[in-house]
């Protein structure tokens, strides 16, 4: 059998237009492959990485080109790179970026999501 490699960028482009929309496995995937691939870089790199799939998801929540149930899935898998730059948190200056990070999802995905339950009640 014979397997083709996707580039990461490919498929990051797939999951911000949510041209995989039906298949939740495209976004478990390209969040295995960003956890493989960090825990081969340096700790500098792996951050950098972690913190570019948390914009993409976020990013693709934002969008409402993008179909709902696509920027749900997003929002509720957006935990893991955020986990995974919790782990980074050392310095003061880290603990102000990452809240930075949280208070930035709470904002824009409540501003975004909520059209959808606005949008139920009338």
């Amino acid at each position: 059998m014979t397997y083709h490699i996707v580039p990461f960028s490919v498929i990051e482009q797939t999951i911000k237009r949510g041209v995989a929309s039906d298949s939740p496995k495209v976004l478990h995937q390209y969040l295995d492959t960003s956890e493989a691939y960090a825990e081969r870089l340096g700790i500098s790199e792996a951050y950098d990485l972690y913190k570019r799939v948390f914009q993409v998801l976020l990013e693709t929540v934002c969008d409402a080109a993008v179909p709902m149930h696509w920027r749900e899935l997003c929002l509720d898998s957006i935990y893991r790179p955020l986990m995974q730059l919790k782990r980074f948190v050392i310095t003061d200056q880290d603990a102000v970026e990452y809240y930075r990070f949280e208070h930035e999802l709470r904002a824009l995905s409540h501003y975004f999501m909520s059209s959808k339950t606005m949008g139920v009640s009338q």
